[in-house]
């Protein structure tokens, strides 16, 4: 079978302008990356645009001695597929791209010869899957299925990223590169995106001997002891065919004052972008707000700038109280559209990737008017996926059978016994394309403090309730009390990922340690369940507790 690689690179990239030509070992950076991909001798061809921006790129990788072909610079398809035009039928393409610096001849032999034994037109690495760190990896597609998604594909998003269409339309598998260990990098980040991706690559070269001929698996390392880089990563789950890690941040405490038990107030701006940044950084992939949430959503917003934005995605929470109970279709539809506009603009996103309505009675209020019109914004591309943030297992069930909702979010832990007793876990495993979102592990902190700090209920013994957590704690060899209640959430099967908050760096810091520490059993946690006292609803519903402290982000 020919095989050919061909690697992608472009001059004029937008958060890190001429990235292409920054140095990295000595060589400008794209010129690094497919002297690489060459050093055992596979034929590779450095594929740029014929854009008069790009002349400087070509002109570097000749003089490195490197084949370039020039084409369309915004339809990398095109240029995929005019650079392959003279292989066969049966002939093959590795695609890199140029900001991915680490794969080289090694890998690129080792993903050839997995493609030539799959019987498939399509192999991809994946980051999650595969345990590698976000930009190491490649794909490897027939040149049939090359011209075919060339002759066919349509979107943007399919002539501009190549793998998309035959990745839907042919066969395909996921392949993993073998590696000298276990471990799991996919936490890690070596790609060149932004400034910041940039000094990281510099440092991970720096005193290499041999920057083209240093192993991929021997850079892996050294990146995963790369001083100032995250140790460890917090596992994850699929849910509605993609991963999720296991941990949610929640940014209340980010843009506000809130939790009863919060004694350091709201952090800083600057904390709380340190705040975010550490979480993602560790391997979150989705951080939760709301439009009521105070400053959060921006201060998510100023997070998020630069590649921060494409390493986890955005759950916010549309806010429709402050209509009446009879407000009219084109009042409703006028709040609903002004609710995404704002939280776009905080956000700075033109598009929501998840928005949930913050009350289950917003879904069916108004004959309807709020959830159609979120409808339309979801076909006009407005909104990725719709959900709901409900507070009772009947919300729940009731949201669970309306096919258009995707997402879904339930305040859950160990005390509360309403869920499995009502059903939900049950009704979530049928609805395999709904992601779940568990909320209020600690209750508003509450869980994990001594009695006298827990609101007043009557006929419920705090003390007693505090000192049960403690045994088990300690029979079921968990580290604290905090630790018992974050493993019980995220041992749940039904529940894809947990939301979290904090209001200090050691605070992230312990929950990001704990998340990554084994989960309960099923036993520990029917154990658990059996075992530690069952409160009423007015403990378990934060709205209902008396106490000076409400918000009206009730989490």
């Amino acid at each position: 079978m020919r095989t050919i690689t061909i690697i992608q690179a472009r001059t004029s990239s937008s958060r890190l302008p001429a990235k292409a030509l920054l140095k990295v070992g000595g060589y400008p950076s794209a010129i690094l990356a497919a002297l690489r991909a060459a050093n055992r001798g596979h034929t590779t061809l450095l594929a740029t645009s014929n854009d008069l921006s790009d002349d400087i790129l070509a002109e570097q990788a000749r003089s490195h001695g490197l084949a370039v072909f020039r084409g369309p610079l915004k339809d990398v398809l095109a240029r995929y597929y005019l650079a392959s035009i003279n292989l066969p039928e049966d002939g093959a393409v590795i695609r890199l791209t140029a900001d991915n610096v680490l794969p080289d001849g090694d890998f690129v032999d080792e993903l050839a010869h997995a493609f030539a034994s799959s019987d498939t037109d399509y192999l991809s690495t994946d980051s999650l899957e595969c345990g590698l760190p976000y930009g190491l990896g490649g794909e490897v597609f027939s040149v049939a299925a090359l011209r075919n998604a060339h002759h066919q594909a349509t979107l943007p998003e399919d002539r501009e990223h190549v793998g998309p269409w035959i990745r839907r339309n042919c066969s395909s598998v996921v392949y993993c590169p073998r590696r000298s260990d276990d471990s799991d990098y996919s936490y890690l980040r070596c790609t060149i995106d932004d400034q910041e991706d940039y000094g990281r690559i510099v440092r991970l070269f720096d005193q290499a001997a041999d920057p083209v001929e240093m192993g991929w698996q021997n850079l892996l390392q050294k990146l995963s002891r790369l001083p100032g880089e995250a140790r460890f990563g917090i596992p994850f789950r699929m849910g509605a065919g993609r991963a999720h890690s296991l941990m949610t941040l929640g940014t209340a405490q980010l843009g506000m004052d809130y939790g009863v038990v919060n004694d350091c107030g709201q952090p800083s701006t600057e904390q709380a972008i340190a705040i975010v940044h550490q979480a993602i950084a560790h391997g979150v992939t989705s951080l939760d707000t709301a439009s009521s949430y105070g400053a959060a959503e921006e201060v998510l917003g100023r997070a998020l700038r630069g590649s921060w934005g494409s390493r986890a995605h955005i759950i916010t929470k549309l806010d429709l109280s402050g209509l009446g109970e009879t407000a009219g279709e084109n009042e409703v539809r006028a709040a609903v559209d002004g609710g995404v506009r704002k939280s776009c603009e905080r956000l700075g996103l033109e598009r929501l990737a998840v928005l949930l309505v913050h009350r289950w009675c917003d879904h069916h209020a108004w004959n309807g008017a709020a959830w159609r019109r979120l409808l339309e914004l979801r076909e006009e591309g407005k909104i990725g996926t719709l959900g709901a943030s409900v507070y009772g297992p009947e919300e729940a069930i009731e949201a669970l059978q309306d096919r258009t909702i995707g997402h879904l979010q339930v305040p859950y832990n160990v005390l509360d016994w309403r869920w499995e007793a009502g059903g939900v876990n049950r009704a979530v495993l049928r609805r395999p394309d709904v992601v779940v979102h568990a909320r209020s592990a600690l209750l508003q902190g509450i869980l994990a403090s001594p009695a006298v700090r827990w609101p007043a209920v009557e006929l419920f013994d705090a003390a007693e309730c505090v000192r049960a957590l403690h045994r088990f704690a300690r029979e079921l060899g968990r580290e604290s009390v905090t630790d018992l209640c974050l493993a019980y959430v995220r041992s749940a099967p039904w529940v894809t990922s947990a939301v979290v908050g904090c209001e200090t760096m050691k605070q992230l810091d312990e929950n990001l340690r704990l998340f990554a520490t084994r989960s309960l059993s099923l036993s520990q946690c029917e154990q658990l369940r059996q075992g530690l006292p069952h409160p009423p609803e007015m403990l378990l519903n934060p709205s209902k507790w008396k106490t000076a402290h409400e918000h009206s982000a009730v989490r």
